[in-house]
């Protein structure tokens, strides 16, 4: 089937499933408007979910900060694509002004500081490439073009430069997903604490259910339906009357001026129930915090855990997201709370819950496989692009305990010192924007910069994301971690382990992209 818009196509599908009659005879004669009824009785009134499953749409968003766009990427039922920091000009595009810092002061010392880290990304991009034409000379195949060569070295050399970007840099992404999806993510982005992921939200809806959607089949036929329009005015005659009768049915046929979805998405709005998870997340974090008895842990690395009691893993996950502090920290001091407080900690994540709402994240507990990882934040955007899995992220802020990674080839380019010195700079401002305006210290942290994140998976996704990841192509920080998933496992159920094609980040194939 091609060519049916979002909700009718949707509706073609359940209609299908609640007819004996072949989906051809009648397929034709659905219109927008009987989806709009269809989805009225059976979405909003009988509750019937899963129909707005079949309605897809295609969306794309550009010109938003990193900040954003990972929010975007944060759930689990999308297929997309995201504009690769390969092939942008930093300089160009330039980064977004958190709305929270207008006015306060803090703009122009913001501006200044992520204009020099990408002024330096574009310097040490030049001298890292001429330091790996130099150490991978004798390396280079033989058959290999000077052109494709060039690109490699250049590829190589981005992947250690993008340790400088902000966050705040501009980006874009593409996705695939349904309507229910999409409503999901947008009652999330609605209920965000920064303007800049609420204002996003604010704007996708409107695109998909209030303005007019783009349809490239309209976009290349509007000269042609111009030509026939300027025609008919031209030269009037008896049957124009029926012409223009023609040329309207034809717009609407074609899709002029149809909105994606202005039916299922119309009531998305900002969910209490999340923010007042959230409010007890960080009430959660001022009781605790000072409980746990030690400082963070910030070491580069992998941890596996499970399985754990599912009170307990809960009441653990919830803490995660409220603490800076690991996972097998939080665990040792759960361990020690009587089993009552354990549960008060976890019905916290269904406090408030409405009739619509489902459960948090946190609340998917009962995986084997609990890798707590902390990673510089170039990395774990890898990471986060996989979808079968559960994902439980820390706030991105500047923790005193977890600090940032050098990559070797900034030090043997010789630009260590310049390196730490641009970091160090932007990092002492994350601080003082965090202080200043809670979750806006983000914008300003580079991707060098550590960040901790919970993976919960089994067996067969662990061996998904191990063989993908440890590849001699993939990024070398992503290959490493990716081997040390592999390694954890490999300790625990070391017969399983030995079916998993996992490449150790020693061999290295520099010319393999």
């Amino acid at each position: 089937m091609l060519g049916m818009p979002p909700e009718p196509g949707g509706y073609s599908i359940a209609k299908f499933s609640r007819s004996a009659r072949p989906y051809q005879e009648w397929a034709l004669d659905l219109t927008q408007e009987g989806a709009e009824r269809f989805y009225k009785t059976f979405y909003f009134e009988y509750g019937h979910a899963s129909i707005a499953d079949l309605a897809h749409l295609t969306i794309v968003v550009e010109d938003v900060s990193m900040v954003a766009a990972e929010e975007l990427w944060d759930e689990p039922l999308v297929d997309g694509q995201a504009s690769s920091t390969r092939y942008q000009d930093f300089r160009k595009r330039g980064v977004v002004i958190p709305s929270e810092i207008h006015g306060a002061g803090w703009a122009g010392r913001y501006l200044a500081t992520c204009e020099k880290l990408i002024a330096f990304y574009a310097e040490a991009h030049a001298r890292i490439a001429k330091r790996f034409a130099e150490r991978y000379a004798d390396a280079r195949p033989p058959e290999m073009p000077q052109d494709k060569y060039e690109r490699t070295l250049r590829a190589r050399a981005f992947d250690v430069a993008r340790y400088l970007l902000p966050m705040g840099v501009r980006t874009g992404l593409g996705q695939v997903l349904s309507a229910r999806t999409l409503e999901r993510m947008l009652v999330r982005l609605l209920s965000h604490p920064l303007q800049e992921v609420r204002e996003v939200a604010r704007e996708l809806k409107a695109a998909v259910a209030e303005r007019p959607a783009f349809n490239p089949t309209v976009e290349r036929l509007r000269p042609v339906l111009d030509a026939l329009r300027a025609l008919l005015s031209a030269h009037p005659s008896d049957g124009e009357s029926k012409a223009q009768g023609l040329l309207k049915q034809i717009e609407r046929l074609v899709g002029v001026g149809a909105r994606a979805a202005p039916t299922l998405l119309k009531y998305a709005e900002p969910s209490p129930y999340l923010q007042r998870v959230q409010e007890a997340l960080e009430e959660l974090a001022a009781r605790y915090g000072r409980k746990l008895g030690e400082e963070p842990d910030g070491a580069r690395g992998v941890h596996l855990h499970g399985p754990q009691a599912p009170l307990d893993e809960l009441a653990c996950t919830l803490l995660y997201r409220a603490l800076p502090h690991s996972y097998a920290q939080i665990a040792r001091f759960v361990a020690g709370l009587p089993r009552a407080e354990r549960a008060r900690i976890a019905a916290l994540a269904y406090e408030g819950r409405g009739p619509h709402d489902p459960p948090v994240r946190e609340a998917r507990v009962g995986y084997s496989l609990i890798f707590d990882v902390c990673v510089d934040c170039g990395a774990w955007r890898d990471f986060h692009r996989h979808r079968r899995l559960v994902q439980i992220h820390k706030p991105f802020r500047p923790c005193d305990a977890y600090g940032y990674d050098v990559p070797p080839a900034v030090e043997e380019a010789g630009l260590a010192a310049e390196y730490r010195r641009h970091v160090d700079e932007a990092v002492a401002l994350a601080r003082e924007l965090e202080r200043a305006c809670p979750w806006v210290g983000q914008y300003a942290l580079p991707f060098a910069y550590r960040r901790r994140s919970l993976f919960k998976m089994d067996a067969e996704e662990l061996q998904y994301i191990v063989e993908l990841r440890t590849r001699p192509e993939n990024h070398f920080s992503v290959r490493e971690i990716a081997f040390q998933m592999f390694q954890r496992f490999q300790q625990r159920a070391p017969e399983l382990a030995r079916h998993i094609r996992a490449v150790p980040p020693e061999h290295e194939e520099f010319f393999k992209r």
